[in-house]
């Protein structure tokens, strides 16, 4: 019975297995080479402003906070902007000169290379395109609380003002 069992295995490994003799390989190299493209994601990519100036100061809505989230994947020796473009400013009279709103901003979370990134002040009086962020040199995560406000509210006539700010984040 021993050796009745001892065949059927046998053969059962014979016809799993082929006799064909399998060498290793002795020579050649292998290489794995890996392609890791950069990437930018942010949150909110617009930021829509809304500012109440009133007659007498007592109801004014002159600034307002947003969370902006970002991470990137950047190459070496890149430089990572988070940008604010504004094009245009308007109250109840009509446009506003966009020099009227500044920021400024404060880090809420940062991780690895965006560690040594501080998220800036600023305002649109020099332009209408703005750094939010100084001193991103490496791939990292940033989010900052940046405050978006009126620059002088009591030289503005009393209503509404709205205007929106686009955000841009790359890697350059």
């Amino acid at each position: 019975m021993v050796a009745k069992r001892t065949i059927v295995v046998g053969a059962v490994i014979a016809a799993c297995c082929p006799s064909a003799r399998v060498g290793a390989q002795r020579s050649g190299s292998t290489n794995l080479v890996l392609h890791v493209a950069p990437e930018a994601h942010l949150d909110p990519s617009q930021v829509g402003l809304r500012f109440v100036v009133s007659a007498d100061g007592s109801a004014d809505i002159s600034s307002q906070t947003t969370t902006i989230a970002t991470w990137v994947r950047a190459l070496p020796n890149q430089q990572i902007r988070l940008i604010g473009h504004m094009a245009t400013l308007s109250g109840p009279a009509g446009a506003v000169p966009i020099s009227a709103v500044r920021w400024s901003g404060a880090s809420m979370r940062a991780t690895a290379g965006a560690q040594a990134a501080s998220c800036a002040a600023g305002s649109f009086a020099s332009g209408d395109t703005q750094d939010l962020v100084a001193g991103w040199q490496h791939s990292g995560a940033l989010t900052c609380a940046v405050t978006f406000s009126l620059a002088d509210p009591r030289s503005l006539p009393p209503g509404a003002y709205t205007g929106v700010v686009d955000l841009v984040l790359r890697a350059e």
